[in-house]
């Protein structure tokens, strides 16, 4: 069993045992559960329950519910349980000002639509481990549910250990996804890709229940804005469920056919054994997953904006260096290229900081020699790449769209050789400087991968919804995966896209004829010069020196504002071998390969 699957189980076991509530008491037309993150910090919600009416903070500041300066309402706040808006500083100084302003409980609300809940926890920072009152975060979605009746009235709210003689949830981090969020519908049609819903029902109530009953429904709505249409309408029963206890209920599998567009899956549990309605809006969750034209991605689709949906972005909390990867089934490939990656990442700075071949996206191809589902180094082989360009990103957070280079021709497509493929994309960064990168939260695998579900849940890495290296084979330029897995506490998915094309149609294509590039000597031993003509006037020009196995031996930054440039490398200390120049503008990048000879 690998560490990653222990660790959630242990988590899921954790979450089962408790009964903790944030519940809004009045008025009624606000009332219920609301769905929420524990904090990181502060009182534990199980040792007591905390009811008061809410109140927002008020710094004084430009941004004045953002609590990051002492408040200046503490007589309103005192006794009263805060709300503060999430940004601009650490989640432990919002709560410690709200705290010594008077107030006994602290509730932050998400500023991220969309987001989820399940793995978010606020971290203490440099102060929260001082602050003595319970903290949460709700949603967005449920921030602006309160804030607007706030407008009307007092709203009255409870926090902490609550329980009721019957009371049976569901949560978003405890239901079956789709394990694609967004896949091709002709790669559906080849493959089949079932799905099995499900969910982990959670009985908290002090009474064991019976005749308990999970129903999932799918609607089908084509792209375009047409009607929806039930596609799937299923349920299973459990003849009891202990107080306090957890169980997976699953139904019959499903593969969708109905084509492009969104499918909209609801989960609900029986509430006829429920007598605790002032709880009962955790009784149904809601997710979607996509069939698109020719996109894959582990988590949702923001439609709007024709990209992945980010919610939150992560790094590894020991060190700056990692590699997340994603795996995806092409079971059609032949006529088919690896076209495009896409993803979303943030830095500490600005990102035109970040040095060039720092940052350096892969796809490979995964050959499960020995048959046991879990990948290996030695069965991955790298067929495309994309040299990422971050000169001219003045921001500290960026969406990028890259295309994929064939690996070993370093232009042109990356052509898929047949059908039943299984590739890998990896994004990989090996700087100093602290970087993000993008997942989704609101599609989250909890229980997709508990390992004592495996059977009918997670059974090989390709379903995994992200995975992670921090160590490299730099002989064969491959992750380690001797040493890969997930965080111990996030089972969100990787925002990342990986496009397929139409092999006739490839965009790369046309940045071939961008650049003639000349170098010379070709052999060399000492000094290789390299002339590169542009078809175009170009504000700058990127050199990259890679050897055979695609690490960066040398790189210049130019601006030029011309169509003409010659640079010098010495290659005097480079073993004799095969390496490639990569000439990088911002209309694309083209390579060629040159010789050392001693």
């Amino acid at each position: 069993m690998r560490i990653f699957s222990t660790l959630f189980c242990l988590f899921m076991l954790a979450a089962a045992a408790s009964a903790q509530f944030v519940l809004v008491n009045s008025p009624s037309s606000i009332a219920g559960a609301k769905a929420f993150s524990a904090a990181g910090f502060g009182a534990d919600l199980t040792t007591g329950v905390w009811t008061a009416d809410i109140v927002f903070v008020n710094d004084g500041s430009a941004n004045p519910t953002q609590g990051c300066n002492a408040a200046t309402n503490g007589a309103d706040l005192a006794g009263k349980i805060a709300l503060v808006d999430r940004g601009s500083c650490e989640f432990g100084v919002k709560c410690l000002n709200a705290e010594m302003a008077g107030a006994i409980a602290v509730v932050v609300f998400n500023s991220v639509a969309n987001a989820g809940l399940g793995t978010i926890v606020m971290g203490a920072g440099a102060v929260g481990a001082t602050v003595t009152v319970p903290a949460v975060m709700l949603s967005y979605e449920d921030g602006q549910i309160i804030r607007a009746e706030m407008m009307n009235g007092p709203v009255n709210m409870t926090i902490g250990n609550l329980q009721f003689p019957n009371d049976l949830r569901i949560a978003a981090d405890r239901i079956f996804n789709y394990p694609n969020g967004v896949i091709p519908a002709n790669q559906v049609d080849a493959g089949g890709f079932a799905f099995t819903p499900g969910a982990n029902v959670l009985n908290r109530g002090t009474e064991d229940a019976s005749d308990v009953s999970l129903q999932a429904t799918i609607t089908h709505t084509p792209f375009g804005g047409s009607t929806a249409a039930t596609v799937y309408d299923e349920s299973n029963n459990l003849a009891a469920l202990d107080n306090d206890s957890a169980q997976v209920i699953t139904l019959p599998a499903y593969v969708p056919s109905e084509g492009t567009g969104v499918y909209t899956v609801t989960y609900n549990v029986d509430a006829s054994v429920d007598d605790s309605p002032e709880v009962n809006s955790d009784q149904e969750v809601t997710t979607q997953f996509v069939l698109s034209n020719n996109v894959y991605c582990k988590g949702r689709w923001d439609l709007a904006n024709n990209r992945p949906i980010q919610t939150t972005a992560f790094r590894r909390g020991a060190g700056t260096e990692v590699e997340f990867m994603a795996a995806f089934p092409i079971a059609k490939g032949l006529g088919f290229k690896l076209d495009s990656l896409q993803f979303y990442m943030s830095s500490d700075s600005t990102l035109d900081k970040i040095p060039a071949g720092a940052l350096s996206a892969y796809v490979y191809e995964w050959e499960d020699i020995n048959g046991d589902v879990f990948v290996s180094t030695d069965e991955f082989t790298i067929v495309g790449f994309s040299e990422i360009n971050l000169a001219d990103q003045t921001t500290n957070n960026a969406w990028l769209k890259l295309p994929i280079v064939d690996y070993v021709e370093l232009e042109g497509p990356a052509v898929i050789p047949g059908d039943n493929k299984q590739y890998v994309i990896g994004i990989r960064y090996r700087g100093a400087i602290n970087c993000f990168f993008g997942f989704d939260g609101g599609y989250d695998h909890t229980a997709y991968l508990d390992d004592q579900f495996a059977t009918i849940g997670f059974t090989n890495d390709i379903d995994l919804p992200y995975f992670l290296v921090s160590a490299w084979d730099d002989n064969l330029n491959q992750p380690d995966l001797a040493a890969y897995g997930l965080f111990a506490d996030n089972a969100s998915s990787l925002a990342a896209a990986l496009y397929l094309g139409e092999y006739e149609s490839s965009t790369q294509d046309l940045n071939k004829t961008m650049v003639n590039i000349t170098m010379s000597p070709n052999p060399t031993s000492n000094v290789l010069t390299v002339e590169s003509q542009f078809a175009n006037s170009t504000k700058y020009v990127n050199y990259l020196l890679r050897d055979n196995m695609g690490r960066l031996v040398a790189s210049q930054q130019r601006d030029l504002n011309s169509n003409y440039d010659k640079t010098t490398f010495d290659v005097s200390q480079l073993a004799a071998g095969q390496y490639f120049v990569i000439v990088q503008t911002e209309e694309g990048f083209k390579g060629e390969w040159f010789t050392v000879q001693h």
